[in-house]
C-alpha cells in the first residue's frame, strides 16, 4: 500500500502512526492539503482539505468508477455548491459531503486494513469530466 500527500515523500508500506500523522497535517490552506492511499490493485482513497473541512473520494479499480463520500449529517455551515479550495484546485461540494479529519482517519484506516467502511458513510458515483467538458 502506498501513501502520498502533497509536498511529502511517497511512503510504501506505511504504518498507522505515519498515516495519522500525514492526515492530521492536512490543511486546505497549508503546504499539504490533499492525500491519497492506493492499494496493490489500484483502488484508492483520497482526501482534500483538513481539520473540519474535508471531502473523501474512493476509486474502484475493477469498475473504474469514482465515488464521493457523504453522510446524513449535512453541514449547517455550507450550502450545496460551496467550494473547497485546496492545493489541487477548487471543488464544489454538497452540504452532506463535508467531513472532519477524524472521519477521514477512520475511513482511511479501515481501507488500509481491507475492512468494511463505516455504515454511516455513503458513496455516490461522481462523473469526472475530461478536458473537453464531456
Amino acid at each position: 500500500m502506498k501513501l502520498e500527500a502533497e509536498n511529502s515523500p511517497v511512503i510504501i508500506g506505511f504504518n498507522q502512526a505515519q498515516l495519522i500523522k500525514a492526515l492530521k497535517k492536512l490543511k486546505s490552506y497549508g503546504s499539504s492539503s490533499f492525500a491519497c492511499i492506493t492499494d496493490d490493485d489500484g483502488n484508492y482513497m483520497q482526501v482534500a482539505g483538513g481539520r473540519f473541512t474535508c471531502f473523501i473520494e474512493r476509486y474502484d479499480a475493477k469498475s473504474k468508477k469514482l465515488f464521493r463520500g457523504y453522510h446524513s449529517n449535512s453541514s449547517m455551515n455550507f450550502e450545496d455548491g460551496t467550494l473547497l479550495s485546496f492545493g489541487g484546485g477548487r471543488v464544489p461540494l454538497n452540504k452532506d459531503e463535508w467531513f472532519n479529519i477524524d472521519d477521514v482517519i477512520e475511513v482511511f484506516s479501515l481501507f488500509t486494513q481491507n475492512q468494511t467502511l463505516p455504515e454511516n458513510i455513503y458513496w455516490r458515483e461522481i462523473r469526472v469530466l475530461d478536458q473537453n467538458g464531456s
